[in-house]
């Protein structure tokens, strides 16, 4: 039986109409990830820059952090907590997580020795994102991060649910009224 393979690093990032914010993704001490500073805004549109944001993220890798301290959370609507102040809605410039859910695409890569899972949220019937993938992709490692990102681009293509996006990615200018 093969031995399960470690996860050398995992990112999550938010592709918004204009823009995508990558948060550092670190563990606390129960195991748990969370969004951290430093967060990376980045053009997601141009290729180059998407996989230079990328390969930063992925080489600091995942720092282990304290425990979130009940002063840092609140309980939400579902019942769960969450970050009172999360490190990426900020940057989103929208006044709260669940505006950022709707208005986002959530997409997560996680890097092994092997390869690369690459995963790209649906979304709900609420407008927020879903559980249910709509893209999971095992890519090799050798197609690099270049490959990666040519196959989340090639899969927003196909993506109609971005507010203000314009899905030809070969025009300079993708956002409604640019």
């Amino acid at each position: 039986m093969k031995e399960r393979e470690k996860l050398k690093c995992g990112v999550g990032f938010y592709l918004m109409a204009d823009r995508a914010i990558l948060p550092t993704e670190a563990i606390t001490e129960n195991r748990l990830r969370v969004d951290i500073e430093p967060v990376t805004v980045f053009d997601y549109r141009n290729r180059a820059e998407f996989i230079a944001a990328l390969e930063k993220a992925i080489a600091a890798g995942n720092p282990v952090v304290p425990n979130p301290t009940d002063e840092e959370l609140q309980t939400c609507g579902d019942g769960f907590s969450e970050f009172k102040e999360p490190a990426g809605l900020k940057y989103s410039g929208l006044p709260t997580w669940d505006e950022l859910e709707r208005k986002s695409i959530l997409a997560s890569i996680r890097c092994y020795p092997s390869g690369y899972l690459l995963e790209v949220f649906d979304r709900a019937n609420d407008g927020k994102w879903s559980e249910d993938t709509a893209l999971e992709l095992r890519l090799p490692a050798n197609v690099g991060l270049s490959g990666v990102v040519d196959a989340i681009l090639d899969h927003l293509k196909s993506r109609k649910d971005i507010p203000g996006s314009v899905v030809d990615f070969n025009q300079s200018k993708t956002v409604k009224g640019a």
